[in-house]
């Protein structure tokens, strides 16, 4: 079983990348309060090239099914709000997400990191997501906590990729048994 095309929440619609979404994306990633965030494998300033290598990735590993990304759209105003990665189809991988400032503080990410966590554990291949924070970010911090991710610590050695946890310190893990339907 394999990961829904679109997933909608009570707010939301999460969708494939498609390139229509490039200059949004790129003003979101392209915003510090964002990418402040986000591990240091994220550039900044983040560019019009970065984008469109980011999406083309999108569209062809959510094809194939190596990583599945989705974009993010606010159905009250139709506009794009940011996206979500779950890094691997595999019996364990990474979540990590990212939100434009104005939507921040409405319980989206909340929402948004159920239903994905929720899709993934409902495939039969993902029984344990984890994800990485900075530790000064009290709201992802919150996010996850609230969705049952559970503290872990720091990021273990093996984890580490590229720089990545620079960036994000804080490692957490949801298992399947411990997921709840926040």
């Amino acid at each position: 079983m394999s990961f829904p095309e679109t997933i909608e929440t009570d707010r939301l619609t999460l969708r494939p990348y498609h390139g229509q979404d490039l200059k949004d994306h790129v003003e979101i990633l392209g915003n510090w309060d964002v990418t402040q965030w986000l591990s240091t494998n994220i550039p900044f300033p983040y560019t019009q090239s970065d984008g469109e290598k980011f999406i083309t990735e999108a569209i062809t590993q959510f094809a194939d099914e190596t990583s599945i990304r989705y974009a993010i759209t606010d159905k009250e105003t139709g506009r794009h709000v940011g996206g979500i990665r779950v890094f691997s189809m595999t019996v364990e991988t990474e979540v990590g997400y990212w939100m434009h400032p104005d939507f921040w503080g409405r319980g989206l990410g909340t929402e948004l990191l159920v239903a994905v966590t929720g899709a993934g554990f409902g495939t039969g291949v993902i029984t344990r997501f984890i994800a990485q924070t900075a530790a000064k970010n009290a709201s992802s911090r919150r996010i996850l906590e609230k969705v049952g991710f559970k503290h872990h610590g720091t990021v273990p050695e093996k984890y580490t990729r590229d720089g990545h946890c620079e960036g994000c310190s804080e490692y957490y893990i949801l298992e399947i048994k411990d997921w709840k339907d926040a």
